[in-house]
């Protein structure tokens, strides 16, 4: 927190400079992922190359002025990797998710300490470490082996349109798994600490306990403190950016408090921030009604937080030390790899998963970023004074072990999800299955309509009685001719197996339409438009949808005044926005309220339509199985809720 004790003119202008850079870094990391490269990965390089290794546009003098950005950008991480846990979806899934996070994390701690621990030993490099402080970098690494990144493995899914057990259980286990190893580097990073500083005893070893219990409970508070600033209705932008100072006054609590003890009572006392600001988020997703914009503050937010951490790592970075470790970073990633797949295969094996769940169980939680990327800079952090600064070469090695996942883990998990056939890229996500309509009569408005439903995707067959050459049928759009209306050309056109029928004929003829409709195949999503008032009434034992010309006008008028943009986006008008009809067939959500479904912020429900029964919808609303829902948002959000609900 040296900048603000010592805040001048050339600390500011130092952060001025840097956040200039970081607008640089933001755009060459975008153009640099055009060709593959991470995000991550991509701020990291730029980072490098504008750090002092390379084009020295930030110096040394410059980092050390503004470290207490890592601590700024730590708070929102651990916010972050909080609100993956949302205990209502991993419910399904629980007891497979149980063993296999129990796994995760104690037997790839397990695996990774014993394997760290054998190459400080056996390896030449490593022989100026002293024999405790081996102990402690096994330790402190076998903990970091066991974060991953959520983020990571949601854009793989989200880019195969991946869903299964496996993929769900793999989600549960990501999450649960961020807040067991930032509990389990919080242990121990204490213990090292007092092991280090001499002093472990009893009181030592109650004292840590002590701090783990407060630094959760402290957790809650904070939790409820993020949740009276989002309920302030302030400007958005400006309500972020003080949660993420929020999440920053977590680690400046922490150091006053260590002052503090070591002050009084000649003893530090830690509250770890990391696990103060994930249990606040943790609280904030499942104990509060502000989830939705909670998510929304990560995601708006989480562009800026990461462009500056991980610029920043990216700077710090000592790039001929780098090429110097870079082949022991290859051996730590192997060993890292290793204790992944014994950990699956155990947790799968106590799951009583399926065989090729327990092989490629570890698959998902190949990449590292942010909370891998966080801890390391507090070891660097604490453990600076170890002699032979080897603190500093370890932290190479497992920064450029984690940047190697980075480049390694997606293309693993996306050919495992591949394998396991629940990916869903080469079907068209609109509809899991195309819904097909039949328009009877050819002229410009049946033409206007079928271009339009054939652009949502639709199967459009438009039916005619005769020729009409003067009428040109647009590609992709099936014409038919029949000569009557009757039962064998009604099931040679496959008329049953229509979603929905829409009539453009003369009164006469769309009357002869429902009746067979309504006497042989029952009710149908029937729209008529009929063409003299008057006939309205020969329509009305049939259950349908009539409109006549005048009164469809008149009645749009009437919405466009009263609700113009709302008007606007039911019939499709507003840019990226559309109304859509989803049928849920997804056992695991059956059952689920309304208010405990992670929906994108974009969407709103807007009805359920249940045994012919429309149920305007609020929190408190129980979907069910073969419930039609409607929905209103971007198609990009209505196509992942089309796959997530349309099994």
């Amino acid at each position: 927190m040296e900048f603000f004790y010592n805040l001048s003119s050339d600390s500011i202008l130092f952060l001025l400079t840097y956040l200039i850079v970081c607008i640089s870094s933001f755009y060459l990391s975008s153009q640099l992922k055009k060709f593959g490269l991470p995000l991550v990965t991509g701020l990291i390089v730029v980072g490098v190359f504008i750090g002092p290794s390379v084009l020295g546009l930030i110096s040394n003098t410059v980092i050390k002025e503004i470290e207490f950005m890592f601590d700024l950008s730590l708070g929102f991480i651990a916010f972050a990797a909080g609100s993956e846990l949302f205990f209502k979806e991993i419910k399904g899934t629980f007891n497979s998710i149980k063993w296999n996070t129990l796994s995760s994390i104690l037997i790839t701690f397990s695996v990774g300490f014993i394997l760290v621990f054998l190459a400080f030993n056996t390896l030449v490099f490593f022989d100026n470490i002293q024999f405790d402080i081996k102990i402690y970098l096994s330790l402190l690494c076998a903990s970091i082996f066991v974060a991953r990144s959520p983020a990571s493995a949601i854009a793989v899914i989200n880019e195969l349109r991946a869903k299964g057990k496996f993929t769900s259980t793999s989600m549960g286990v990501l999450c649960l798994s961020d807040f067991g190893v930032i509990l389990l580097f919080a242990i121990i990073f204490s213990l090292i600490k007092s092991i280090d500083s001499g002093s472990l005893q009893i009181l030592s070893m109650i004292i840590i306990i002590f701090e783990i219990i407060i630094s959760v409970l402290i957790g809650f508070l904070y939790g409820i403190l993020l949740n009276l600033f989002l309920n302030v209705s302030i400007n958005k932008y400006l309500k972020y950016f003080l949660l993420v100072i929020v999440g920053f006054s977590a680690f400046v609590f922490s150091d006053y408090i260590r002052e503090i003890s070591l002050l009084f009572l000649s003893k530090e006392i830690i509250f770890e921030p990391l696990l103060i600001c994930m249990v606040s988020g943790i609280y904030v997703i499942n104990k509060t009604d502000k989830r939705l914009e909670f998510l929304d503050f990560i995601d708006v937010s989480g562009k800026y937080i990461y462009v500056v951490f991980f610029t920043l790592i990216g700077a710090s970075l000592d790039i001929l030390l780098v090429f110097q470790v870079f082949q022991y970073a290859i051996l730590f990633f192997i060993i890292r790899i290793i204790s992944l797949f014994l950990a699956s295969y155990l947790g799968g094996h106590l799951a009583k998963d399926h065989l090729s769940f327990k092989l490629l169980g570890w698959t998902p939680h190949i990449t590292q970023a942010g909370v891998s990327l966080g801890l390391i800079q507090l070891i660097q952090k604490e453990f600076y004074y170890w002699e032979n600064e080897i603190v500093g070469q370890i932290s190479m090695i497992l920064i450029s072990s984690i940047i190697i996942s980075q480049f390694v883990g997606p293309p693993i998990f996306k050919w495992a999800l591949n394998y396991l056939k629940e990916t869903n890229r080469r079907k068209k996500i609109s509809l899991s299955k195309k819904k097909r309509v039949i328009i009877f009569g050819l002229e410009p408005q049946s033409l206007s309509v079928a271009s339009q439903l054939k652009s949502r995707d639709w199967d459009v067959d438009i039916v005619i009685f005769e020729t009409n050459k003067s009428l040109k049928i647009p590609k992709g759009i099936n014409m038919i001719k029949i000569e009557s209306v009757d039962k064998y050309n009604f099931d040679n056109i496959e008329y049953a197996k229509a979603d929905s029928v829409i009539c453009f004929c003369s009164d006469v003829i769309n009357e002869e339409i429902c009746k067979l409709s309504h006497s042989t195949y029952g009710n149908k999503n029937l729209i008529v438009r009929i063409n003299e008032y008057l006939n309205a009434d020969l329509f009305s034992e049939f259950n349908i949808k009539l409109i006549h010309p005048s009164d469809a006008i008149i009645n749009l008028i009437d919405q466009y005044v009263r609700s113009p943009l709302g008007t606007s986006i039911f019939l499709g008008k507003e840019k990226d926005k559309e109304v859509r009809d989803i049928r849920l067939l997804n056992e695991k959500i059956s059952g689920s309220l309304l208010r405990d479904l992670k929906l994108p912020r974009d969407v709103l429900m807007l009805s359920v339509k249940r045994n012919e029964e429309i149920i305007l919808s609020h929190g408190y609303t129980r979907l069910l199985k073969e419930d039609i829902i409607t929905f209103l948002g971007s198609r990009n959000s209505l196509d992942k809720l089309t796959l997530r609900f349309d099994s």
